[in-house]
């Protein structure tokens, strides 16, 4: 049996409530499965509106009726839906208050963060605060707060959010969901051989974490439910 810890890489965006949503459905089930000594996440940067201007941000509701085109009974049942689907989960949308900005900033500091093993807890605060506390995370004084309450370094967070640092990263890691085929998130790749494509059912994680456990062979792929796609539309 490989005793290395397997390697689950998730491409995510801050601002995709499904993402948010697979990320609990993973946890649950690695914890569940009493998997957490023997697999490792990794969180790579995906971006769903990478041409939405910086330091700016605007409603996530008026963004997807006014930007995106969508029929405003269209906007307000697939949050309806969506907040439904959080509620098992723990998660209180709150998509009133959320508002859409360029997650370039945010991508790269989970990559800063990962420097000191930080990067799930602050991918998971940077969502907490965009869906549910409606903090707008265009501003780097809300970005830096928001790594300080993760035990991040506030001042060493606003230093990075003035530079470029992590650029080159977040840019390698959308380039090569585009070299595997990534067409929305979330996208789960187990070992670097097999994918999950979106939110999918609990069975379905339980499924892939059981094979890993069992012996590291190659999970039968699914696609198509509970992703979130470039033009907004989640389903």
């Amino acid at each position: 049996m490989n005793t290395e810890k397997a390697k689950i890489e998730v491409w995510s965006d801050v601002v995709c409530p499904f993402c948010l949503v697979g990320k609990k459905k993973l946890e649950q089930t690695i914890e569940s499965q009493h998997a957490q000594n023997h697999i490792e996440v990794i969180w790579r940067s995906f971006q769903l509106d990478p041409g939405f201007p910086q330091n700016e941000s605007v409603p996530s509701m008026k963004n997807l009726t006014e930007r995106k085109g969508y029929p405003a009974d269209q906007v307000v049942a697939m949050c309806g839906q969506l907040t439904a689907s959080g509620k098992p989960y723990g998660i209180d949308f709150n998509f009133d208050n959320a508002l859409t900005f360029n997650t370039s900033n945010a991508h790269r500091l989970i990559h800063w963060a990962k420097e000191y093993d930080k990067s799930n807890d602050l991918k998971e605060a940077l969502m907490t605060a965009h869906f549910s506390l409606g903090k707008d995370l265009s501003s780097d004084t809300e970005l830096a707060s928001v790594a300080k309450s993760v035990g991040l370094d506030s001042t060493k967070a606003t230093e990075l959010l003035a530079s470029d640092k992590y650029a080159v990263e977040v840019a390698e890691d959308i380039n090569n969901a585009q070299k595997i085929g990534v067409r929305g998130v979330p996208f789960f790749l187990i070992d670097g051989k097999q994918g999950i494509s979106g939110a999918q059912s609990d069975a379905v994680f339980e499924d892939a974490i059981q094979h890993i456990l069992k012996d590291r062979s190659i999970v039968t792929g699914t696609s198509g439910a509970g992703v979130c796609l470039p033009d907004g539309d989640c389903q």
